[in-house]
């Protein structure tokens, strides 16, 4: 790990290497996070990041390639694995449908292992690269480098959640009477929180809006109505300090907590926005995208998944 100030670390656990062990296996991730993969022993492009699933998605184009008939979407199959997790996304109110097949896969050097692979209906992002987060990489450890390391960087451990936590590599964090989850996510130019989230980060900082309704692109071409959100006290998370960001105002819950002399102007801004796809109930659920506007000051994500750390190396602000 790079020399610098440390701002604070989570409690140490004293673990006792013997002389002869090896050191833990790194995977060091460029900023492009581009990597070839193999599925069932044909080689594809992909893109690894922090913010991105916990399966590999692959484009629709790239599944019928490489299994034909049974990419189709919506057609059953067997499977011998029971466990077999939810072939559907949702964004809000908003379900894509898609498939999931077990696959042996391998991520550049790495000797093939099985997992899953999903696609959908309408691609997660637009390209022909698979993507995939730090839990399809199988090194314990994963480094992803944004940007050279400078000598004023500090850096900060957090709890890394659960793999099944939204199926991102996330931090949860109790604010406002909820756990939130946040996921390093510098695919989004600016951090993003849902409703819920919103609102709780609202009750524990104060916060008002400050700005009007906007749609926001969040996955699958689908968009989704947020408006811009200022905090009284800056949420604090490790290196960050958030005094801004967009909530989606109707989705995974309502915003309404955070000004309820707003309540109508955000009915109708749900009504307004136009999006795809087929409507289902949306419940509350407390997640938030740090994004691009956030990490850009930030030189390395490292997620020690055995060590269930992830570690900012940022510039400190405030």
């Amino acid at each position: 790990m790079p020399s610098g100030r440390r701002l604070f670390l989570i409690a140490p656990t004293l673990v006792l290497v013997g002389a002869s062990d090896p050191p833990p296996m790194v995977r060091e991730v460029p900023p492009d996070g581009r990597v070839t993969v193999t599925i069932d022993g044909q080689a594809i492009p992909a893109r690894i990041g922090p913010g991105l699933p916990a399966f590999l998605y692959l484009p629709r184009a790239r599944a019928d390639a490489l299994f034909g008939q049974d990419a189709t979407i919506g057609r059953s199959g067997f499977s011998l694995f029971s466990a077999t997790p939810a072939s559907s996304a949702r964004i809000g109110p908003i379900r894509i449908a898609g498939r999931v097949r077990r696959v042996m896969l391998g991520v550049g050097d790495a000797l093939p292992e099985t997992a899953w692979v999903k696609w959908f209906e309408t691609d997660v992002y637009p390209g022909d690269e698979a993507l995939g987060g730090p839990h399809v990489v199988p090194e314990p450890i994963v480094r992803f480098t944004l940007r050279a390391s400078q000598p004023d960087d500090v850096e900060a451990a957090l709890p890394l959640a659960s793999r099944d936590n939204w199926w991102l590599s996330s931090v949860e964090l109790p604010i406002g009477g909820h756990d939130v989850t946040f996921a390093f996510a510098p695919q989004f130019p600016r951090t993003v929180a849902s409703a819920a989230a919103g609102a709780a980060i609202g009750r524990a900082q104060g916060a008002q809006f400050d700005g009007a309704v906007q749609p926001v692109l969040i996955s699958h071409g689908v968009s989704r109505p947020a408006r811009p959100v200022r905090l009284a006290r800056p949420l604090v998370l490790g290196p960050l300090r958030i005094a801004e960001l967009l909530v989606r105002t109707h989705d995974y819950g309502s915003a309404t907590d955070i000004d309820p002399s707003e309540a109508d102007g955000l009915e109708a801004d749900r009504r307004d926005v136009v999006v795809k796809g087929k409507r289902t109930k949306s419940r509350p659920s407390y997640v938030v995208y740090i994004g691009a506007d956030m990490l850009n000051g930030c030189s390395s994500i490292t997620y020690d998944k055995p060590g269930h750390v992830v570690t900012l190396r940022c510039r400190a602000t405030g």
